[in-house]
């Protein structure tokens, strides 16, 4: 990140990450071994920035986005490890280094990604009711658990596996597939920071619109980069999705009208931010940051 502002806030969140993990009862080494590749080195970061950054607009406590940001943070890395398995989207590399299931073996990344699930929740349940009255911590809970279960991911999921490989599917369906299986997260992200701060009704409905439109745009892009981007830059396999013969948005879009609708997005996620004014500054600046990784 070029932002110092950004990199502290992704600094500040690997720290946390990072003493989670360390104190987190783990018993197996091999397990705690596991889970700490599939954190680290950090990728993005980029959940844990939206919920900062929203939060902190949403007049949130500093600590409370801790906890959210570590949580969802291991929700997200929980699905990648899933998600890089040969029986889901096979892939060898992530973050240009092995999958866990290459690096551990299947069994291994299985078991860790089904306890990084629980240790995500843990995460809320032991700390948030500390910072947050009741009726503010169980619908934090509720929108996490909703959205990286059957309602949001593992749904999104199966449809990738079973339905992208239909050559005539639409791009309303495409965009179906990935509401769940990646935007639903995205707006995860601000509506857990929402729920931990006081905002108004003006500043909840634009953060919101903001993640809708960030979640498409973010999936174009993938598909965009997995179709013709670096391998060194994408950091996996490139054209992963090509070789497992499924629907893309780089299979219904020529490269150059993939590209303008990739910039007309972030376009529309920027006047999303607009009713902010200025305290969206730096979640404009992570937006801008954010388009140029095409």
């Amino acid at each position: 990140m070029n932002n110092s502002i950004i990199q502290s806030y992704v600094d500040r969140h690997n720290a946390l990450l990072r003493d989670a993990v360390e104190h987190a009862d783990i018993p197996v080494v091999l397990l705690k071994e596991a889970v700490r590749y599939s954190l680290f080195p950090s990728g993005k970061r980029l959940r844990p920035l939206l919920v900062y950054l929203s939060g902190l607009i949403a007049n949130a406590s500093i600590e409370s986005l801790d906890c959210i940001g570590v949580a969802i943070e291991v929700m997200h890395c929980y699905s990648l490890v899933h998600d890089d398995l040969p029986a889901m989207d096979n892939d060898d590399f992530r973050r240009g280094r092995p999958s866990v299931h290459r690096a551990f073996g299947e069994a291994t990344a299985i078991l860790v990604g089904d306890g990084m699930q629980g240790f995500a929740t843990r995460v809320l349940l032991e700390q948030l009711p500390k910072l947050l009255p009741e009726n503010r911590v169980i619908p934090i809970v509720l929108e996490l658990t909703n959205a990286s279960g059957f309602s949001g991911m593992v749904s999104g999921q199966s449809l990738d596996l079973n339905e992208l490989c239909q050559t005539d599917i639409s791009e309303e369906k495409l965009r179906h597939i990935h509401r769940l299986k990646t935007g639903v997260l995205f707006s995860s992200c601000i509506n857990m920071a929402l729920l931990a701060g006081t905002p108004n009704e003006e500043t909840s409905t634009a953060l919101q619109q903001y993640a809708f439109i960030l979640g498409i745009v973010f999936q174009m892009q993938d598909d965009y980069n997995d179709r013709y981007g670096n391998i060194d830059h994408h950091g996996k396999n490139r054209a992963s999705d090509e070789a497992n013969h499924k629907s893309t948005y780089a299979s219904l879009f020529s490269q150059k009208d993939l590209l303008g609708l990739i910039d007309q997005y972030y376009k529309n996620a920027q006047a999303a931010l607009e009713p902010l004014g200025s305290r969206a500054n730096t979640l404009s600046e992570l937006t801008r940051e954010l388009h140029q990784r095409t």
